[in-house]
């Protein structure tokens, strides 16, 4: 049987490969939601993909701040969160924070030459802070795991 040591040192190694790859696909279909959605319809499938969009950032934001592992044993989960790990993820979720305070000025540097709605503009902060915090979270892992 796995022991809760071996089920972190797993889970640690699962979760700094996907973390890029997660936070690639949060950019990436940003972008295809960005440029494909129709930002003034007020139809049941506008709204539809309003929830469905709000579920998975609402998804992604407690996965960065928990750390994942809500399967694994209390124990393993405790492991695999370990000090580097949570340094990383802090250190993730400040460079998250300040793309999103970086990616504000450009929707407000931009407004004035082509005005976004507003919806449109928290999908695209959201969307860049998660999406980078991701990034940030599996680089620092990998690099931290060897």
């Amino acid at each position: 049987m796995v022991d809760d040591f071996e089920t972190a040192e797993q889970f640690g190694k699962t979760r700094a490969l996907a973390a890029p790859f997660i936070g690639a696909l949060i950019l990436a279909l940003q972008q295809g939601v960005v440029f494909a959605w129709d930002w003034g319809s007020t139809s049941s499938g506008a709204l539809l993909q309003v929830a469905v969009w709000l579920f998975f950032a609402v998804i992604m934001l407690v996965l960065l701040l928990s750390g994942g592992g809500w399967f694994l044993p209390r124990k393993a989960r405790a492991l695999a969160n370990d000090e580097p790990t949570r340094a990383n993820r802090d250190r993730a979720v400040k460079i998250g924070f300040v793309v999103a305070i970086v990616t504000c000025f450009l929707v407000v540097a931009v407004s004035p030459f082509d005005p976004l709605p507003a919806q449109r503009a928290a999908h695209i902060v959201a969307s860049m802070g998660l999406g980078t915090a991701f990034v940030a979270l599996g680089m620092g892992e990998l690099f931290s795991n060897g």
